[in-house]
């Protein structure tokens, strides 16, 4: 029996928008930013900060999960609209919108446009693409 292809099969359009941050605020059920080992490293050394004092200014644990202190109703490396942390930002960022619960039914990923909009919008993402971006989400 053949697998029937995903309802994103023809790709996706999304392209970050200039000076939006809106994913980087706290949506409900996107309040979190979880970290791998990896990224924690990252962001450690990208703050020229150790570990042990990376992890205990700037994360807690959640349900045995390691993630970004949220205190406030944003990232606390956004500011403004800008990441401060860019270039080591955490897998959990790169990936954003590609997620697997984004891309379960199409409703969900068109509702992601009440906060994000890059959603349908710039250069069509191939389903490979798509495939990729969840993949390595996945791994960390």
């Amino acid at each position: 029996m053949a697998t029937r292809p995903p309802w994103y099969a023809e790709g996706l359009r999304f392209a970050c928008q200039p000076d939006c941050g809106r994913c980087c605020s706290n949506h409900d059920d996107y309040a979190y930013v979880y970290l791998s080992e990896e990224d924690a490293a990252a962001l450690a050394a990208h703050l020229h900060l150790d570990e042990e004092t990376f992890r205990a200014r700037w994360t807690q644990m959640d349900d045995g999960d390691l993630v970004l202190r949220m205190d406030q109703q944003a990232c606390p490396f956004l500011e403004g609209a800008r990441c401060t942390v860019y270039e080591a930002r955490p897998t959990q960022c790169r990936t954003f919108p590609f997620w697997k619960e984004n891309l379960r039914r199409r409703a969900n990923w068109e509702g992601l446009k009440t906060f994000c909009p890059g959603v349908g919008e710039g250069p069509v993402h191939s389903l490979l693409q798509i495939r990729e971006r969840v993949a390595e989400r996945e791994a960390k």
